[in-house]
């Protein structure tokens, strides 16, 4: 006797389908993050090169937060192909988290522009690290969610790949808590931290392959 599909499986809804939204929202969100470069109003631009040589150089802060913010969604693109390759299958559950993150994703052009705007203010760099700390978290909610008792991936997949994903996960939203913390001293180069992504990542990757090396 042929079992009946569930609810959720007879919506046809497959993991190329979550992937292919994932995508356009991810790429949509990188390419609406140049808004976050403002540039003031014609009629107030001077014609010359002394103008436009100052003006370019006042929207250092600008161009700071568009290529953090690019780089880091770049990032966390790569980190959500990570979490959904070893998807076997979906659930609601997991939809749900999934569309949880990408509204932070999408909510990213705003707090770059947001905190590229207010550079002098506290609060300005701590809602651009609230938005990817809760893009971080996402990710590792659904990459545990998914394999919590290989809940959605097959049941080989090795323990030691899920736990070093589940580190990698956490390596964005560690460094923008700190950077909170940070930003509630008062300090204006909270953001600095995220420097700190690509050092974090060579010495995790390291670390990883010493890990595999004294296991086999």
């Amino acid at each position: 006797m042929t079992e009946e599909p569930s609810s959720f499986e007879a919506m046809h809804l497959t993991k190329s389908r979550l992937e292919s939204l994932s995508d356009g929202i991810f790429a949509f969100a990188m390419t609406l993050l140049v808004i976050s470069i403002d540039l003031p109003d014609k009629s107030q631009m001077v014609q010359s090169s002394a103008y436009a040589t100052h003006l370019i150089l006042s929207l250092y802060s600008d161009f700071f937060h568009y290529v953090l913010a690019f780089l880091i969604l770049g990032a966390f693109w790569l980190s959500h192909h990570v979490v959904v390759h070893p998807l076997k299958s979906l659930d609601r559950v997991l939809v749900w988290l999934n569309l949880a993150t990408l509204l932070f994703v999408a909510l990213l052009p705003f707090s770059t522009t947001f905190s590229g705007d207010l550079t002098g203010t506290s609060v300005g760099a701590m809602v651009f690290q609230a938005n990817l700390l809760a893009i971080g978290m996402g990710m590792f909610c659904q990459w545990r969610y998914a394999t919590g008792g290989h809940r959605l991936v097959e049941a080989d997949l090795p323990d030691r790949f899920i736990h070093h994903v589940t580190l990698g996960t956490l390596l964005v939203p560690g460094i923008s808590l700190l950077g909170m913390l940070i930003a509630l001293t008062g300090s204006l180069y909270s953001q600095t931290v995220y420097l700190l992504v690509p050092v974090l990542a060579v010495i995790f990757h390291h670390y990883k392959q010493k890990k595999q090396v004294s296991s086999d």
